[in-house]
């Protein structure tokens, strides 16, 4: 993640961190904060299935965690490229999400955006983003402007069938190993009331007496 970042920064994009105590003070004081967030387990496939699920550059940088790993079940196409399949992406997720398979593509919205930390002005949800869209525009720059995003968006594949692709993906993954993953995106379930009905119980998680912040 570090890497993506001083890329960004050499093309002239500063982070919050970038700037000292007082003008970080004031920047969240006065700025107008929104954050667009996602089903953590459609961000997961989402993940995979650009980033890993054929040979790429992130691909090959793991491979010797992948090798690792998994052994004599680790597995390369005809050209002698590493493999990885979904469930042995989770299991790299679980086991390694603090150390060696942190990345921002699949890292929690919890510590990628810190939502407890930073009183956002607004929260967009990918799966009803063309109708907060136009409450954002609306309500915050009077404006229809959204018309045009949601329009420039249109190729996007049905939120409802990539939804079903989801769970259809995680039915096949070992229950004990979706249960590690709940815990490591607990948070974004709470806090952004998401539900995940395929594991007992998921769907009541803020029963559980949690605090989030």
């Amino acid at each position: 993640m570090s890497t993506e970042k001083n890329r960004l920064q050499r093309a002239g994009l500063k982070f919050l961190s970038d700037y000292d105590p007082n003008d970080r003070e004031t920047k969240l004081a006065t700025y107008f904060k929104f954050v667009i967030v996602r089903h953590p387990f459609d961000r997961l496939v989402s993940a995979y299935q650009e980033r890993l699920s054929s040979p790429t550059l992130m691909l090959n940088y793991h491979e010797q965690l992948i090798k690792m790993t998994f052994k004599e079940n680790s597995t390369t196409d005809k050209d002698s490229r590493i493999k990885l399949t979904f469930d042995q992406f989770l299991y790299l997720i679980a086991r390694y999400h603090e150390t060696s398979f942190k990345d921002g593509h699949w890292l929690s919205n919890y510590e990628h955006c810190h939502p407890c930390n930073i009183k956002y002005d607004y929260i967009i949800k990918f799966e009803t983003i063309e109708h907060d869209l136009k409450l954002f525009y609306k309500h915050y720059f009077k404006s229809n402007e959204s018309q045009d995003v949601v329009r420039r968006n249109s190729a996007r594949s049905n939120i409802t069938d990539k939804l079903e692709e989801v769970t259809r993906l995680f039915s096949a993954i070992d229950p004990n190993i979706v249960k590690e993953i709940l815990n490591i995106y607990e948070k974004d379930f709470l806090l952004f009331s998401y539900i995940w009905e395929g594991v007992a119980g998921c769907s009541q998680i803020d029963e559980k007496g949690f605090e989030c912040c």
